[in-house]
């Protein structure tokens, strides 16, 4: 994509980057350029969703490569883990994921305050693919990709 149809699809107010630009308008647009779209699809992590905080905080841009759907049975270190696209129950997961057998768990960040894992039955997931940051906002007080407030009870 060059400037040009970056700029035509940004004028066009039912274009789906445009939607994604005024949810998150805080993306340097230039950055957009960079973006290999021959390798797929990109992914908005949701404003509530805190499962890779603070890895990935609320916000973040990451690019899908659905060629990657195969999810590995062993431990690897924290920072060396893929991180997965998965569809479950109409809700969408992003998240370092672990199978065993026919289970497949849903591994959170350890500081991110959400369940530690979440094991599901794997016939029932679908691996869309691995993701690959490509922007992560700035977590600042009161920012959504800040650190989470203390829990109600």
């Amino acid at each position: 994509m060059d400037r040009w149809e970056l700029t035509t699809v940004l004028q066009d107010p039912a274009s789906a980057m445009r939607r994604l630009f005024s949810v998150w308008s805080d993306i340097p647009v230039l950055l957009m350029l960079d973006v290999d779209w021959d390798r797929g699809p990109l992914v908005l992590i949701g404003l509530s969703d805190r499962m890779m905080w603070p890895l990935l905080p609320p916000g973040s841009l990451l690019q899908l490569d659905q060629k990657v759907r195969t999810i590995a049975g062993g431990l690897a270190p924290e920072f060396e883990r893929p991180i997965y696209l998965i569809e479950y129950r109409s809700r969408f997961y992003c998240c370092h994921a672990q199978r065993r057998g026919e289970t497949l768990r849903l591994i959170s960040h350890g500081e991110s305050g959400a369940p530690p894992a979440i094991s599901i039955a794997f016939k029932e997931a679908k691996v869309r693919g691995q993701l690959t940051p490509i922007f992560r906002p700035l977590a600042t007080k009161g920012s959504a990709a800040g650190r989470p407030g203390p829990k109600r009870r």
